[in-house]
């Protein structure tokens, strides 16, 4: 029963919007639209305009690089024998076979390998909230996994869809009590 966090690649991942691309894609077009046409209404305009810009640029690098990302960490778990046959959200592969439940972390760039005795349970968890028309909504979905490991008990995994964590929670329980 070991646990080791391994590192699978040191590519680092694109960064999100920080506050010198606040300053040139929304306060820049800005300024610039008010010196030029002193209007109000045309300053705001260009600021959203910067910001819609800059955040979808940022965000599909992001998205790109989180997929490079979690290629990289199943490279390397080919490598060591876990050919993962089940992926959730890049955080979660399962190698349904051998029993192996590996826990991805992009942003750290490193993974946690379990084998299916040292999870101890796996269980969906969420909120039930009321919209303004009184209809419950599910939200804070997440799967939630129960380990051995005391420096790392509880790994979560926020899912959108409730109808999604229920055959996510059947699969693992499938995959754990094989």
């Amino acid at each position: 029963m070991a646990f080791e966090t391994i590192q699978y690649t040191t590519v680092p991942l694109a960064k999100t919007i920080g506050l010198i691309d606040l300053a040139v894609f929304v306060a820049l077009p800005g300024c610039v639209a008010q010196a030029l046409l002193d209007d109000t209404t045309t300053v705001v305009l260009a600021s959203i305009a910067g910001f819609a810009v800059i955040a979808t640029i940022r965000g599909l690098r992001r998205h790109s690089s989180l997929k490079t990302s979690f290629a990289a960490a199943k490279a390397n778990l080919e490598k060591h024998g876990i050919k993962a046959d089940l992926e959730l959200r890049r955080e979660l592969a399962v190698d349904s076979v051998s029993g192996k439940i590996v826990f991805v972390t992009p942003a750290t760039m490193s993974y946690q390998i379990y084998d299916r005795a040292d999870i101890l349970g796996c269980e969906h968890q969420w909120v039930n909230k009321s919209n303004s028309n009184g209809q419950l909504s599910k939200t804070e979905n997440v799967l939630v996994f129960k380990t051995r490991n005391a420096q790392q008990p509880l790994y979560k995994i926020r899912l959108y869809d409730h109808a999604t964590a229920e055959l996510w929670l059947a699969r693992m329980n499938a995959v754990l009590n094989s």
